[in-house]
């Protein structure tokens, strides 16, 4: 008879260890002992410190699709761990197919300015911004911008402090509406680090010249060649920006209706304004005695190179920037006697300040501004003696 064979009993199914956790806190990180393994940090998504012999590295665990993932963060402040955790957990977060991936500030920028339609000097504005401010965050996604609100607002302070509260405000609004179009189309991104900052003060231009600055403007202005002073004039009696006078065609202008069209504008609403007598009366002498031929048909053609418009060869020493024309044709028409409606008419300015406004059609007031462009001109001349 064979002897029963020996049974060994199989032993208990060991229960996990308990694991150990720590505070989320830089003092309690700093008390851990060296050698005692795994803490797992309190209050942020599968962050977890190891504590070796000599280090203490963090680490970002997370289960997908029933298997751990690990990613190791390195040896970092518990501050820029819980930063990194956050990030690295978001991109662990399954995807559905077709998700789009978070782009660099680099990516950003180029898709923004590709798809939107801007004007030209618009996305060379807005590249210049993020080229030459935001340069060392080229390279760095938007989540990873987002999580640093702190940096955000140190690098505008610093930009404010070193360029100007003008260069800062614009580098704030750039960064902002770059980041605010992505975020339409990427909902795991958090809220925009520029709300971290307040928009720098930019104190009100005054620009406009008085009397006797309009004298020596035009003591300067008759010594240079016609073509930049017509265009000086141009931009006096019409106070439109200066890309959108040197972006003129002899088709925008009609010398019989005596009406002059800006295609090339801000916000792209090309407007309609009447050109005052004067003005109409030295364009058609411009146009016989002075103009430069061009195929393109430029109204200001560069005496460099009359194939391509006027720019930015207008800036001379001794003259205002041209921007000063458009706040001088602004305040001579408050002068005489121009609403504000009219005004902005004038200048191309909106008309949707508010909900009657949205009932005016500026092109059928045209005519409605010709005695007020004219009365400037007339104020012009007396002052200047043409």
């Amino acid at each position: 008879m064979t002897a029963n064979p020996k049974v060994v009993p199989m032993p208990a199914a060991a229960r996990p260890a308990k694991k150990k956790t720590v505070p989320a806190k830089q003092a309690a990180i700093d008390a851990l002992p060296y050698g005692s393994g795994d803490w797992v940090v309190q209050g942020v998504p599968g962050l977890v410190v190891r504590c070796g012999a000599r280090t203490k590295v963090f680490r970002v665990l997370r289960r997908i699709a029933g298997r751990q993932v690990k990613r190791v963060l390195g040896e970092l402040s518990l501050a820029e761990a819980k930063r990194a955790a956050l990030m690295v957990w978001r991109d662990l977060k399954p995807k559905p197919a077709g998700a789009r991936p978070i782009p660099t500030l680099r990516e950003a920028l180029e898709s923004y300015l590709a798809e939107k339609e801007l004007a030209p000097r618009t996305a060379e504005g807005y590249r210049y911004m993020v080229e030459k401010y935001l340069a060392d965050w080229l390279d760095r996604r938007l989540d990873v911008l987002a999580m640093d609100r702190a940096g955000m607002r140190a690098r505008i302070a610093s930009l404010a402090k070193k360029h100007g509260a003008a260069t800062a405000a614009l580098t704030l609004r750039t960064i902002r509406a770059i980041y605010n179009w992505h975020r339409k189309v990427l909902p795991d991104l958090p809220e925009s680090p520029t709300t971290a900052c307040d928009t720098p003060r930019v104190k009100a231009r005054d620009w406009a010249l008085n009397d006797e600055e309009l004298r020596q403007w035009w003591a300067a202005v008759q010594r240079l060649k016609p073509v930049k002073r017509v265009w000086w004039l141009t931009a006096l009696m019409t106070g439109a920006r200066a890309g959108s006078i040197s972006n003129l065609k002899w088709e925008d202008v009609d010398l019989e209706k005596k009406t002059i069209r800006f295609r090339v504008v801000k916000g792209d609403r090309p407007y309609m304004i009447p050109l005052a007598d004067r003005l109409a009366d030295l364009l058609r002498e411009y146009r016989e005695k002075d103009w430069l031929l061009n195929r393109a048909g430029w109204l200001f053609p560069s005496p460099r190179d009359p194939e391509r418009p006027l720019w930015p060869q207008v800036k001379n020493a001794g003259l205002p920037a041209p921007h000063s024309m458009r706040h001088t044709m602004r305040t001579r028409l408050a002068e005489a006697g121009a609403t504000p409606d009219l005004a902005r008419i004038v200048l191309g300015h909106s008309l949707t300040q508010d909900v009657s406004q949205r009932y005016l059609t500026a092109h059928l007031l045209v005519e409605a501004v010709r005695p007020l462009v004219n009365a400037v001109a007339q104020k012009y001349e007396e002052l200047m003696q043409w």
